[in-house]
């Protein structure tokens, strides 16, 4: 068996992180919970995830604020990041690959096609 994945969900909602735990686990995924973009960036750089699912509203530090702060670290700069939120208007989607993310997820979760964006973006057949 290949090494377990991490992912990092940065995300203000307590039950996502639950649910985003039992989807993930179910597939062998290792799941690392951080509430607020302040928390996320801290997760990052500590535990070097494969992975970091984003959310764009957030207290304190916004998920696209967030997501450029990891692309300017050389310690986080090559790790994906996955926006998974409500906003998803063209213009949206736009800021968020601008800010460096490599997709975008609408809530409400469709837990097959969030597995199938995350096992493309970590090369998982």
């Amino acid at each position: 068996m290949s090494e377990i994945k991490k992912i990092l969900v940065i995300d203000d909602e307590k039950m996502l992180h639950t649910m985003l735990k039992s989807i993930f686990a179910s597939y062998g995924f290792e799941v690392i919970s951080a509430f607020t973009g302040e928390e996320g960036l801290v997760e990052a750089v500590a535990k070097k995830p494969d992975l970091v699912i984003l959310d764009v509203l957030m207290p304190g530090i916004k998920g696209r604020e967030v997501c450029k702060r990891l692309k300017a670290d050389p310690v986080t700069r090559d790790i994906p990041v996955l926006f998974l939120t409500a906003k998803d208007s063209e213009e949206d989607v736009q800021a968020e690959l601008e800010a460096g993310a490599v997709g975008h997820v609408t809530k409400p979760i469709n837990s097959m096609a969030l597995l199938r964006q995350v096992k493309k973006i970590l090369g998982i057949n």
